[in-house]
C-alpha cells in the first residue's frame, strides 16, 4: 500500500502548463535538461539592446524543447513552508522532494541552509509508461544572475549544479531637473535609492540635498548596469559619476579605483580626491580603552560585536566630527544614551554616543566642518563610565576605525600611470554622457509599473 502524507492547507500558487502530445519518456526529460543548460550557457553574437527593469524574459522550455511530455509548475519557498513542502504541493512524491530539496542545498553557495524566503521554484514532472508523474527536475532561482538546477540521473538520484548568467556591464545615465525629490528623480530614471543617498552624500555641504533637494536643480548621474549576455536587463550597480548645480552646492565627481590601492573614491575631474577626510580619534588626547569585535558586554555579559572604539576621557570633554558632513540624527537612543550620527562623503557615517551633551546651535540638517565641536564626552545610556563611543560605518556596514583604509585625498597627477588610467576612464564616462539621453532608457519599465500600479 502506498504510503501517503497529508499535508496542511498551504498557500502556494500552483499553475499547470497544457499538456502536449506525449513522446517518449526519455526524450523529453533530456530536451528538458539541455534547454535549461542552454539559456545559461549560450551566447548570442549580437545581443539586443538593454531592456528595462522588470522585463527580464525566458523562453517557454516547452517551445524550445518541442513537444515533450512533460508538465511544469511554479511555486514559492516561503517563511513557513519549505522547499520539501512546496515540491510535495506540486505532486512531488515524499522521497523525491526530500531528495531534490537536499541536493539543492548542497549545491546552494550557502550550502547547508535552506533556500531563502520567497524564492521561486520551478518543477518538471514526466509521465511514466503507467500515466503517473514523476519529478524529472527542479530550479531554484537564487539571484537574477544565479540559478539552482537539480535534475533526475539515470540510476534515479537528483543532483544539482549553480548555474551563473554570463554578465556584462554597461553605463546608463539618469539626468534632468529635481521636481520632488532627488531620490524620485534618480528612482524615475532607473536608479535606486541608494544610489541618490549617495549622490546627496558627495556634496554634504548643501544639507538640503541630503533631505531632497530644492525643486528645479539640475544633477546628472551615471551608474553601472548589469545585464546577461542577450542584453537583458539584471541589476543596478554601482554609482560612477555624480555631477550637481544646486543653490548652495555644486560641482563633478568621478568614481575611480586606483590599481595600485584597490580603494574606490571619487575624483574631481582633475583627479583630486578630498582631504582624508575623517579623524581616527574625535577626542584629543584621549586614551582607547576598548577597541572594535566582539566583546563580553560589560553590564549583561553577552559576547556581542562592539562595533566602535571606546575613549576614555573626563565628563564635559569637547567632541569633535570625524569630518565635515551633514548632522543626520542627534538624540537619545537605547543603549547609546544621547548620540549624533554625521553623513560624510563617499558612503561613510560617523556615530557619537553616550554624551554628556550637544555643541550649542547643532541640529539634524545642519553641516558640520571636519574638527568642528558637536558636543561633550559623558556616560548615559548603557555605560559603566565616562567615555566616547566611536563608530564608523561604510556604505551601511561597521568598519574598524582604527584599522580602515581612509580616502587620502590623493592628487592622481603625482603618478603618471595612474592619472592615465583615471583620465581614460574620465574621458570614457563623460563622452557616454554626451551620446545618452537621461533616463529614457527606463521609460517603458516606468510606465508599465504605473498601468500596473493599484488605483489610489
Amino acid at each position: 500500500m502506498k504510503r501517503t502524507r497529508k499535508l496542511p492547507r498551504i498557500p502556494v500558487a500552483v499553475r499547470r502548463l497544457d499538456m502536449t502530445s506525449r513522446t517518449a519518456e526519455r526524450v523529453g526529460a533530456a530536451a528538458v535538461i539541455l534547454v535549461m543548460l542552454a539559456l545559461f550557457l549560450l551566447v548570442r553574437a549580437e545581443p539586443e539592446a538593454l531592456k528595462p527593469l522588470g522585463l527580464l524574459q525566458m523562453n517557454d522550455l516547452r517551445a524550445e524543447a518541442g513537444e515533450t511530455d512533460t508538465v511544469t509548475r511554479t511555486g514559492t519557498v516561503t517563511a513557513s513552508v519549505s522547499t520539501v513542502d512546496v515540491l510535495e504541493v506540486l505532486g512531488a512524491s515524499p522521497e523525491d522532494a526530500t531528495a531534490a530539496a537536499i541536493a539543492l542545498r548542497e549545491a546552494s553557495p550557502t550550502r547547508g541552509q535552506r533556500l531563502r524566503q520567497g524564492t521561486p521554484l520551478s518543477a518538471w514532472f514526466e509521465a511514466s509508461a503507467d500515466g503517473r508523474e514523476r519529478l524529472a527536475g527542479v530550479s531554484a532561482k537564487l539571484s537574477p544572475k544565479a540559478t539552482l538546477v537539480a535534475s533526475r540521473s539515470a540510476d534515479g538520484r537528483f543532483t544539482a549544479n549553480l548555474l551563473s548568467a554570463r554578465t556584462t556591464t554597461v553605463l546608463h545615465r539618469v539626468a534632468g531637473r529635481i521636481d520632488t525629490t532627488l531620490a524620485d528623480a534618480i528612482l524615475e530614471g532607473g536608479g535606486t535609492r541608494q544610489h541618490a543617498e549617495m549622490f546627496a552624500g558627495l556634496f554634504p555641504e548643501d544639507p538640503v540635498l541630503g533631505q531632497g533637494g530644492r525643486k528645479g536643480e539640475r544633477f546628472d548621474a551615471v551608474i553601472e548596469v548589469i545585464a546577461d549576455e542577450r542584453g537583458n536587463f539584471l541589476e543596478a550597480g554601482d554609482l560612477v559619476f555624480a555631477a550637481f548645480n544646486g543653490q548652495d552646492a555644486s560641482g563633478s565627481w568621478y568614481r575611480f579605483t586606483p590599481e595600485d590601492t584597490g580603494l574606490p573614491e571619487f575624483y574631481s575631474g582633475s583627479g583630486i580626491a578630498g582631504d582624508e577626510f575623517l579623524l581616527r580619534d574625535p577626542v584629543r588626547g584621549a586614551q582607547m580603552n576598548s577597541g572594535f569585535g566582539n566583546r563580553l558586554h560589560p553590564i549583561t555579559g553577552e559576547m556581542l560585536l562592539h562595533a566602535g572604539i571606546d575613549f576614555r576621557a573626563p565628563i564635559g570633554t569637547p567632541i569633535r566630527a570625524a569630518g565635515s558632513g551633514l548632522v543626520t540624527d542627534m538624540r537619545w537612543g537605547d543603549g547609546y544614551g544621547w548620540f549624533v550620527r554625521i553623513r560624510h562623503e563617499r558612503g561613510y557615517e560617523t556615530v557619537y554616543a553616550h554624551m554628556s551633551g550637544f555643541a550649542e546651535g547643532l541640529t539634524p540638517g545642519r553641516t558640520v566642518m571636519r574638527g568642528d565641536i558637536i558636543g561633550f564626552v559623558g556616560s548615559t545610556g548603557s555605560s559603566t563610565g565616562a567615555h566616547l563611543h566611536y563608530e564608523v560605518l561604510r556604505n551601511g556596514f561597521y568598519v574598524n576605525p582604527v584599522t580602515l583604509a581612509l580616502p587620502t585625498g590623493r592628487d592622481l597627477s603625482g603618478n603618471k600611470d595612474v592619472f592615465a588610467a583615471f583620465e581614460a576612464q574620465r574621458d570614457t564616462i563623460d563622452a557616454f554622457r554626451n551620446q545618452a539621453p537621461g533616463g529614457q532608457l527606463f521609460a517603458a519599465a516606468n510606465s508599465a509599473r504605473m498601468a500596473n500600479a493599484p488605483a489610489p
